[in-house]
């Protein structure tokens, strides 16, 4: 930690217990890591935890393993991933005792919690990344609550760079720090004091670049705009909703999409097809918005075809597969907006001219929309556009800019939003913007005659299911000869297709890779502690398939000594034929001969020496900085984390030029989400600096402090106290303190059923969870209730493999009253069956509820219940459970636990598995004091007895044994 702000956060942190709210970009994990590398040294017991998901940890875990490693870390020290729960009791416990930094799911350690496992006074602290998603139901809350009633000197730090997720909601800030168990709160934002002068001391040299869109692009987005706002005026009237924030169709679509999510979330179960049709466009409509301004003009009108062809399915009522795009049909496509879309998409790619009357006019040409805009008139020819993207140009010229700038030269860093741009631009850079597009092109032509073959013969089943027999026969020799004429014409397309004249006059040449390289040269690449090495094909385009490009060109960037590196991962010297009249050459070797060499050393130490180009996407741009040092760094998509990033490479490196070029489009939709969660995060931070003046933290809250210091009882005669609430009269203090024992509630859960929250809620209630691996049903109330709970997306599922009636079948077989719990998503909507399919004159026998009927009679002793959420599931265990007695833990089938505390070998252990007589309670007794499977073959019926131990059974399993290794293969 180089920069005074991190070691101050850093001191703060570790002297009291705290959240910290750092802004986006600034390096929090920086801190992080500080703590990871603080706590690696020593013997202390910490657990790490993620509340976004399992993803997210496990990409943590990645990173941190690898800096840490950096750091010089011993091996032996490096934090532990802990993914596995089915690992005995005594193993677990011997690795906690060791000490050290654990990474895991949370289920994972409150199970161990729970079990005794994980001894709780030698916890020494919590770390927890992305605070801000805890919630009173989450599993990380459990764990907390559990840390803190067993341990009340361990710290918990939690971290979190979404300062407006804290202040979206009243009184967020104050649950999420009770939460947490955590009373102080750090607030570091960029306008910071410390933070603005260390930054600002040694800015980069910035170039903006406001770049303006064509006429075309102005015409889509604001045609996206009017559909937008069309949709939501229509969504608000139906629904009588009131006047949504930003619904004027702004471009914020992500604050805006969370509001509508909020204003129907109460009333969705009773929104009509046509209200979920608009919300289905709304989103979609700002997606498109995004997508203007990264997909090239082909892809971005391919993608329009598309999901004008998914509507269409859906509403003829065709479309049997799903995609992720399109899910509901799209009202909006009918407008007058929509066609104004699709025009201005078109021109992007081709339009049509007027032929001279003079000339012959040629034959009918065949178009990508099959609209009736004129387009398959005689008189018209089809001229190819193929309009480049704005920033592709821009791109170009700040590459020959940098190449023109002889007193700087250095690496060229890229930073693009996704690996989608990154192809994008690698594609761009070898072969120019009209030959990238061009290809596109002909592809979608491809796929577009096939939907065509595809759409005519629908038409013709149509037809054919309208009218009679004879009038079908004569149809098709119609449409025969029709489908002849339209087939000759799409032969002569090509020869009828003009194209502009391309913008490519060889400058990007002098980008694109070189192909005749050496075959016996490999790149390997490094990302997240994975080493990769890769051959790609000689038509691979992406030479890293982790983001990275590299880029070359012939020597022609004037710089000396470049490396290139071809599609095929071979390196290549620029200046192989370049004479060194500066060498002394004293042991006879030539100038080639030492370029071999030094090849050869290169290659054997993996060195790549500069200059070169770098794309890279910024969701993994946390290290490519430090790695790369680059000089000139090129934002191409604006991005809040990135800039600052960079702000902060260039405070740690003073020393080193930096040249930033920030690109934007002028008045766009892009621009305008940069400034909006710009504005978005300050105001953010300066509610969290007013709420913390006002912030009331109970003293309590931390759970460090005792509660009740039971010495200090017996001074007090509390058997004696009276109440005046009754009246005077002594109240009788064993007998009240009998009665709460008694009222204990007790549950036994599977421990799979740990991943949801229903456990969490179920403490929160006073229950007292004792999980177990049950071998039949997932909660058992009492010594007769057991309650298999599943969700609606499991129920269907379990319904489709068969697996709830044997579930089913071993609870009604075991227990007397077996119970099937039907458990809702609070986010969506209470129904099994949609509305719409109520309305039907009947139900079909393969429908859920027709399958519930036969699942009822088929075990008559079944008892459904409907729950609404986790809150409504527990009241309705309350009810189950009056009256019944706990249940009790020695009398219910448990799963048995695996012995691992030896190192058996798994594949002699799948041998013996498959012999008769050898169980799960015998094999580690035969591994133990056999060597092999010649000695066991060699054993006696009375040493098969012996070693098996099984004299209990009449020695039927040693008999089964000795007689599969003895008795001859005919009988």
């Amino acid at each position: 930690m180089s920069l005074e702000f991190y070691k101050q956060i850093f001191e703060d942190c570790l002297n009291d217990d705290g959240l910290v709210v750092m802004g986006s970009g600034l390096g929090i994990h920086n801190i992080i890591l500080g703590f990871l590398k603080f706590y690696s040294d020593t013997d202390d017991l910490v657990l790490f935890l993620d509340c976004q998901s399992n993803e997210s940890l496990q990409n943590s875990y990645l990173f941190y393993h690898e800096r840490l490693l950096n750091f010089g870390i011993k091996y032996s020290n490096l934090p532990t991933m802990v993914n596995v729960e089915t690992v005995s009791s005594s193993t677990k416990t011997n690795m906690y005792s060791k000490g050290g930094v654990y990474f895991g799911a949370s289920s994972i350690f409150v199970l161990d919690y729970l079990t005794k496992r994980m001894p709780c006074n030698l916890v020494s602290g919590i770390i927890i990344q992305n605070a801000h998603r805890i919630t009173d139901t989450s599993i990380e809350y459990l764990l907390i609550k559990l840390f803190r009633q067993n341990n009340k000197k361990g710290f918990i730090k939690a971290f979190t760079t979404e300062p407006s997720l804290l202040v979206d909601e009243i009184g967020k800030l104050q649950r999420t720090m009770k939460y947490l168990h955590l009373k102080k709160l750090f607030l570091w934002p960029r306008f910071h004091q410390h933070i603005s002068l260390i930054l600002d001391k040694h800015p980069p040299d910035l170039v903006e670049l406001s770049i303006g869109m064509t006429n075309s692009m102005k015409r889509i987005e604001e045609s996206l705009h009017l559909n937008t706002q069309r949709c939501i005026s229509s969504l608000i009237a139906i629904n009588k909703l009131p006047r949504l924030n930003g619904g004027n169709g702004g471009n914020d679509s992500d604050s805006f999409e969370q509001i509508l999510k909020q204003q129907l979330k109460p009333m969705w179960s009773k929104l009509n097809l046509h209200s979920k049709q608009l919300v289905s466009s709304i989103k979609l409509l700002n997606q498109l918005k995004n997508n203007l301004l990264v997909y090239d003009c082909v892809t971005f009108y391919s993608l329009l075809l598309y999901i004008q062809a998914s509507s269409d399915s859906l509403k003829d009522g065709s479309h049997t597969t799903s995609n992720t795009y399109v899910d509901e049909v799209q009202p909006w496509l009918e407008s007058k907006e929509a066609q104004n879309l699709f025009s201005a998409s078109q021109e992007r790619v081709y339009r049509f001219k007027k032929l001279n009357s003079l000339k012959s006019p040629p034959k009918k040409l065949k178009t990508i929309n099959n609209d009736s805009s004129g387009s398959s008139s005689c008189n018209l020819e089809k001229i190819l556009t193929l309009e480049d993207n704005p920033k592709w140009n821009v791109l170009y010229q700040i590459l020959q800019e940098i190449e023109e700038d002889k007193e700087k030269q250095g690496t060229i860093l890229i930073f693009v939003k996704d690996e989608i741009t990154v192809n994008q631009l690698s594609t761009y850079l070898d072969y120019g913007g009209y030959s990238f597009l061009l290809g596109k092109y002909e592809k979608l032509c491809s796929n577009q005659q096939y939907l065509d073959e595809l759409r005519k013969k629908k038409e013709e089943n149509i037809n054919n299911n309208n009218n009679n027999n004879s009038n079908n026969n004569s149809g098709n020799n119609n449409n025969n000869n029709n489908n002849n004429n339209n087939n000759n014409n799409n032969n002569n397309n090509n020869n009828n297709v003009k194209s502009l004249p391309s913008n490519d006059n060889g400058g990007y040449s002098r980008y694109r890779r070189t192909k005749n390289f050496k075959d016996n040269r490999k790149q390997q690449i490094i990302e997240t502690s994975k080493k990769k090495k890769g051959k790609s094909g000689t038509n691979d385009q992406n030479l890293f398939n982790m983001g990275i490009q590299l880029v070359d060109g012939h020597n022609k960037l004037n710089i000396p000594n470049p490396k290139f590196i071809n599609q095929d991962g071979g390196v290549d010297n620029g200046d192989e034929n370049n004479n060194n009249s500066n060498l002394n050459i004293n042991d006879g070797l030539t100038i080639a001969s030492m370029n071999e060499e030094i090849n050869g050393l290169n290659e054997f130490y993996e060195l790549l020496s500069p200059p070169y180009i770098v794309i890279h996407p910024i969701s993994k741009s946390l290290t490519i900085l430090d790695e790369i040092r680059p000089t000139f760094i090129i934002v191409y998509d604006p991005d809040i984390s990135i800039t600052r990033q960079i702000e902060v490479y260039k405070a740690e490196n003073p020393g080193t030029p930096v040249r930033l070029y920030f690109m934007t489009y002028s008045d766009s939709s892009e621009e305008y989400q940069y400034i909006s969660k710009l504005q978005r995060e300050k105001s953010s931070f300066e509610k969290l600096i007013r709420e913390k003046t006002n912030l009331i933290i109970d003293t309590e809250q931390e759970g460090k402090i005792q509660l009740v210091d039971n010495s200090k009882l017996e001074l007090l005669d509390i058997k004696s106290t009276r109440n005046s609430r009754l009246g005077g009269l002594i109240k009788n203090f064993d007998s009240a303190q009998q009665n709460q024992q008694q009222q204990k509630k007790t549950i036994i859960i599977d421990s799979h059923e740990f991943k949801s929250s229903l456990p969490v809620v179920l403490h929160n209630n006073g229950y007292e969870i004792i999980p177990l691996r049950l071998e039949v049903g997932d909660f058992v109330l009492s010594p007769i209730h057991c309650i298999e709970r599943k969700s609606v997306s499991d129920l269907i599922g379990s319904f489709n493999s068969g697996r709830l009636f044997t579930q089913i079948e071993a609870m009604n077989r075991i227990y007397k009253n077996p119970i099937l719990l039907i458990e809702f998503d609070p986010n969506q909507p209470f129904y099994l069956v949609a509305p719409e399919e109520l309305q039907k004159d009947y139900l079909s026998p393969f429908s859920l509820p027709s399958k519930l009927v036969f699942l009822t009679k088929t075990f008559p002793r079944l008892r459904v219940i409907w729950s609404r959420s986790y809150y409504c599931t527990t009241k309705i265990y309350d009810q189950i459970k009056e009256g019944y007695p706990e249940p009790d833990p020695s009398m219910v089938n448990v799963i048995p636990e695996v012995n691992d505390d030896q190192n058996y070998n798994f594949n002699a252990q799948d041998v013996l598995r498959t012999m008769p007589g050898v169980n799960d309670k015998n094999i580690n007794l035969i591994m133990d004091n056999v060597d092999d499977l010649f000695h066991l073959s060699k054993l006696s019926l009375s040493e098969f007895s012996t070693i098996m131990n099984d004299s209990i059974n009449n020695n039927k399993n040693a008999t089964l044994l000795f007689n599969f290794f003895n008795n001859p293969l005919n009988q």
